[in-house]
């Protein structure tokens, strides 16, 4: 594959060599986080975007089991971050906990109510946390039925949909923008007989939406097509 000044679509920033990737034909802005598709030379332009997706491999955190008749995919939710993410737990409550003791003994009832917002969100914040230390999701197909399940803490996002109702499956990019710095996830989609639904989002990294996409068609023996506004191929 050939290089020559590539840079990234969304920020402009100049890419390396290590910010590609010669199996998907994808390369990563390692400022923005953002993905987009490289063209790959040795293919006809005919060809290029009808070509299937080259075999990802497992991502850490992932486990399949498949059976033959059944096929389960798990991945935990933990990441180092979530060491951090309780450290700031325990400062922002330990925080809001002065906070109301100091408005309570001198009765400033006001300046507890104003705090009770924060306090709201330091316990999600501490909910979350747990969260990403305990759970994993699972996505089981069998018997006729493709089921999410998130657990075992309560989380959204649990489905339950006919496997055989399942047209297509494919990825999809989500670019969060703010001023300090743009947060990229990926999610995995289907095309039902009836429309179109999430399978699985918040995922940090494309890997890990592919291989999931790949797994599945494999054992639902959907063949890969391309898909409009899908994650480049």
């Amino acid at each position: 594959m050939k290089l020559i000044e590539l840079g990234c679509k969304n920020c402009g920033a100049s890419l390396r060599p290590e910010n590609l990737s010669m199996q998907l034909l994808i390369a990563r802005c390692p400022h923005c986080d953002a993905v987009f598709a490289i063209a790959d030379p040795s293919r006809s332009a005919s060809a290029g975007s009808e070509r299937p997706r080259e075999p990802v491999a497992m991502p850490r955190q992932f486990e399949v089991l498949d059976q033959g008749y059944w096929l389960e995919i798990r991945r935990r939710w933990f990441t180092p971050i979530m060491f951090f993410l309780a450290f700031f737990c325990v400062f922002w409550n330990g925080f809001m906990v002065v906070w109301h003791a100091i408005a309570l003994s001198t009765g400033m009832w006001l300046m507890s109510l104003f705090g009770l917002l924060h306090t709201a969100v330091g316990i999600g914040l501490v909910y979350a946390t747990v969260a990403g230390f305990v759970n994993q999701t699972v996505i089981r197909v069998g018997q006729g039925t493709l089921t999410v399940h998130h657990g075992p803490l309560p989380w959204f996002g649990n489905k339950s949909v006919p496997s055989h109702a399942i047209q297509q499956l494919y990825c999809k990019e989500h670019v969060q923008r703010s001023r300090e710095s743009d947060s990229v996830t990926y999610s995995v989609e289907m095309i039902l007989d009836n429309g179109r639904e999430t399978l699985v989002k918040g995922l940090d990294k494309c890997e890990q939406a592919i291989f999931i996409e790949q797994t599945l068609e494999r054992f639902l023996k959907i063949e890969d097509k391309p898909v409009p506004g899908e994650l480049p191929r």
